[in-house]
């Protein structure tokens, strides 16, 4: 049975369900933070957790905070905080789930629960840019994906976006949703775009032993589940750019929902793995260059003007599969199928001083196509939307 329809009727049980819980009064200081619910990383992180320590930082003794969160084990320093944990999907969590005035998520609950019409819910999303279709955008999309859209649409108060096309292609035309756009950018980029890095670098080197003058390559690839392998060979950058670069270290961080029955693989002995590392973004903090695919961290990481090369043998299929809002071979990213040609574009992007300034830009370009409204303040602005929604 079709997975998304399964969803849908799912979403009706719960709000028959919840019902008695509909009818106790919202606390107006009580605002409810939930990260996507799958895959194997941290809860706290993304747009909603630079959205949580800015208020905690900025509005002492105002809010109640409430985080769901798939181990609360993990998270015991938000409790010494003042916030409340509670496990996903547990029936403790529906009260404070609906009686919160505003809801912070990046995407989870907001397809299939229903709340109340007296909350404020943010759908802060998880991406950035207008590149690989989401689920409902697809061809092979059938109805109930569309009712879940519908039922996502009616159930967010705002919306934020990173730039024109993506709320353009995503969130007016596959989501349908005509409600307010926050045009302000991504919590989770103001550092980046600020570039205010250096002190993150030095703390993610230090996680993982590295020197501080040690240089930092992050594959990031996004999850897929297709025929064609992809293997990427650290030992294979490695050697390639320490025989010209110097002293490099080949970190690899799996997409949250990627698994090991899947077709995407790293090989090689010099490798450090961060699938736990709690923070993607201070990651992209730490890393000289940024080899990918599909992923939306390209522009995340586009705004610190480094390196980043597509790593993508299956372009083909996943162009085929999947889709783009965006066609991938006019983004500004060197895109290769091969190892060694990734190698090369690294290193010509690092020596090549011409090939590096068409590149940057070709990058500044790509912000202004695709109409960037990434501002560094993304975080204040919506902690005064905050402010001003809970007085």
């Amino acid at each position: 049975m079709d997975k998304a329809f399964l969803k849908v009727v799912f979403s009706g049980v719960v709000k028959v369900f919840t019902l008695p819980f509909r009818l106790m009064p919202v606390k107006n200081n009580r605002i409810l933070f939930t990260g996507l619910t799958g895959g194997n990383v941290y809860d706290y992180s993304c747009n909603p957790k630079y959205i949580y320590q800015y208020l905690r930082d900025n509005y002492p003794g105002e809010y109640e905070y409430v985080w769901m969160v798939n181990e609360p084990a993990k998270y015991r320093f938000l409790e010494e905080e003042g916030a409340k944990l509670k496990k996903h999907f547990a029936v403790s969590s529906f009260p404070l789930m609906l009686t919160s005035k505003v809801v912070v998520s990046n995407g989870s609950y907001i397809p299939w629960f229903a709340f109340r019409d007296s909350q404020y819910v943010i759908n802060t999303w998880h991406g950035g840019g207008a590149y690989k279709k989401v689920e409902n955008g697809r061809a092979d999309a059938g109805g109930a994906a569309a009712k879940r859209a519908a039922f996502s649409a009616k159930n967010i108060n705002l919306f934020v976006s990173s730039c024109k096309l993506q709320e353009e292609y995503m969130i007016r035309s596959t989501y349908g949703y005509q409600g307010e756009v926050f045009r302000d950018g991504t919590p989770r980029n103001d550092l980046l775009v600020r570039g205010e890095v250096d002190e993150i670098a030095k703390k993610v080197k230090a996680f993982y032993h590295i020197p501080e003058n040690g240089k930092v390559v992050l594959y990031a690839p996004t999850y897929r589940n297709l025929s064609t392998e992809v293997c990427f060979d650290a030992d294979h950058v490695s050697h390639g750019l320490n025989a010209k670069e110097g002293d490099w270290y080949i970190i690899s961080r799996y997409h949250r929902y990627q698994n090991d029955g899947s077709n995407v693989r790293v090989v090689g002995e010099n490798v450090i793995n961060a699938e736990d590392y709690p923070d993607m973004q201070e990651l992209l903090c730490a890393a000289d260059v940024l080899i990918t695919d599909y992923s939306s961290c390209v522009w995340d990481y586009s705004f610190l003007g480094r390196p980043c090369v597509l790593f993508a043998p299956d372009k083909d299929e996943y162009t085929k599969e999947n889709g783009f809002y965006v066609d991938v071979d006019n983004w500004p990213f060197p895109i290769s199928d091969n190892m060694d040609d990734t190698v090369k574009n690294i290193v010509s992007l690092i020596n090549d001083n011409d090939r590096r300034r068409s590149y940057l830009d070709a990058v500044k370009a790509h912000h202004e196509e695709l109409g960037s409204y990434e501002s560094g303040m993304a975080t204040r602005k919506i902690c005064e939307r905050i402010k001003a929604v809970t007085k």
